[in-house]
């Protein structure tokens, strides 16, 4: 099981890699030896590191930071890391209190967005990172825009992506299309498409031709919620998706990229490109159907690499990014994983720091790498890192593209990041659309009811 990025009563959801093994521990866990100088620093005599973090029931990733903890303990003499596991919705239902409390931990992992973050940063509970950002030098290791993601927000709470440094995460994720080259090759299809109108031409020939376009699934609501933001920022650029969830720009749902976006689901339903009965399909089931092989093309993260099967029943599989209307990018829903802050409350606000600095580190980032994560940097030779790691194919696609997007491209956040109730308004509304009970305007306007109230409640 993985928790979904996604918003919602209790805030906004973070995915990560969860119940998955990771490939290569033993490997992951010498490149976090060398993490680490014997000679230590840091730290005095019986202190203790209270570590919270929120990947409850990732036994490999948890493995990961037992080995990096011990690593961290030998190079701080007397220092012992009190690792806490919680599971995703206890550390959002319960941060709050707990931050708000004389006794948090020294570290804990705390969501993204506004109902989270934003709300701990207003109430003074956590730390400003920027001195400690600037001693360590994290800004060269991860972009400006990921930081912009997942750890700057205005001192008053109400500008994500704006202000100082709360946060860091160590590990990536991010949307892309996967497809089948065995069944592409069956359709004349010899190649991914890198524009929006080949998608299209790609989806119509796998139509005409009997095989199922899109593996799509749509009763939990996610994959609507991936294709809206995917099919905006192809249309309209990363600003599209930026403006909203920033609240940069006057921005709304009434514009023509929003309408053009929703339109195209709606096409896309009406062509009977997506599964069949797709409504009766969550996102799992119809990944498990595309990575059983039916379907030319499905909307995946990348966290759920490696695909089920032997390296030759994989080789077949592809993830490349969603194609832009004007070819422009790589472009794609990118952003980290819970990012790593320090409370306020914090007995050992200097030791956190050099807590957080090792495990994002650009050693942990090539342990991540051979484990089969994204880390939030690539390495300084991604090839030789990958092929040391012995990866499937499409694990290597992923990290490849995901990195090249953060890289060179232009990674945006997940457009229900925008509002509390936006999650909820693009599944309801998104089955209203399909089944033609709603027109493309009707639809925005529900989007926009549910995003326009909540920006103005912030100023």
């Amino acid at each position: 099981m993985h928790d979904r990025r996604r918003g919602g009563p209790g805030g906004y959801r973070t995915h990560r890699t969860v119940g998955r093994t990771l490939v290569a521990l033993g490997a992951a866990a010498g490149l976090f030896l060398t993490a680490c100088s014997s000679s230590g620093s840091g730290g005095s005599s019986g202190t203790t590191l209270v570590v919270q973090n929120g990947a409850g029931g990732a036994t490999g990733l948890l493995a990961a930071y037992a080995k990096l903890n011990k690593q961290f303990e030998a190079a701080h003499k007397g220092v012992k890391i009190k690792f806490v596991t919680k599971s995703f919705d206890e550390v959002v239902s319960t941060a709050k209190l707990q931050l708000s409390g004389s006794n948090p931990p020294d570290v804990t992992q705390t969501n993204q967005g506004y109902q989270a973050m934003g709300t701990f940063v207003k109430a003074g509970l956590l730390t400003n990172l920027d001195d400690y950002a600037k001693k360590y030098d994290w800004v060269s290791r991860q972009s400006s825009k990921l930081l912009e993601l997942n750890g700057h927000f205005s001192a008053n709470g109400v500008k994500m992506g704006d202000g100082p440094l709360w946060g860091i995460s160590v590990t990536n994720a991010w949307i892309g299309l996967l497809m089948n080259m065995d069944v592409a090759s069956q359709l004349g299809i010899s190649a991914p498409p890198t524009t929006f109108a080949e998608l299209e031409q790609d989806l119509s020939a796998a139509k005409q031709k009997g095989a199922v376009p899109f593996q799509f699934g749509s009763s939990n609501g996610e994959m609507p919620a991936w294709l809206l933001s995917e099919l905006l920022l192809a249309k309209g650029g990363p600003e599209a998706v930026n403006d909203i969830v920033f609240h940069r720009n006057a921005p709304t749902f009434k514009s023509s990229a929003a309408a053009w976006a929703a339109q195209t689901l709606k096409s896309w339903s009406d062509k009977g490109y997506f599964t069949k009965n797709y409504t009766a399909y969550k996102t799992d089931e119809a990944f498990a159907k595309f990575a059983g092989g039916s379907g030319l093309f499905d909307l995946a993260g990348s966290w759920l690499m490696p695909l089920p099967g032997t390296p030759a029943q994989t080789k077949k599989f592809k993830m490349v990014v969603f194609p832009s209307v004007s070819g422009a990018g790589p472009n794609a829903v990118a952003a980290g994983d819970m990012p790593w802050t320090i409370p306020a409350h914090s007995k050992h606000h200097d030791l956190a720091a050099e807590y957080i600095n090792f495990i994002s580190s650009a050693t942990s980032a090539d342990a991540l790498l051979a484990s089969g994560n994204m880390p939030s940097f690539a390495p300084a030779d991604l090839d030789v890192a990958l092929g040391k790691a012995n990866l499937p194919s499409p694990s290597q696609d992923a990290i490849k593209n995901g990195l090249s997007v953060i890289k060179s491209g232009s990674p945006v956040p997940f457009i229900d990041w925008g509002a509390p109730d936006l999650y909820d308004a693009i599944k309801s509304g998104f089955e209203s659309l399909a089944a033609g009970s709603m027109s493309v305007d009707s639809f925005l306007s529900r989007l926009q009811d549910a995003f326009g109230p909540f920006v103005s409640s912030l100023k």
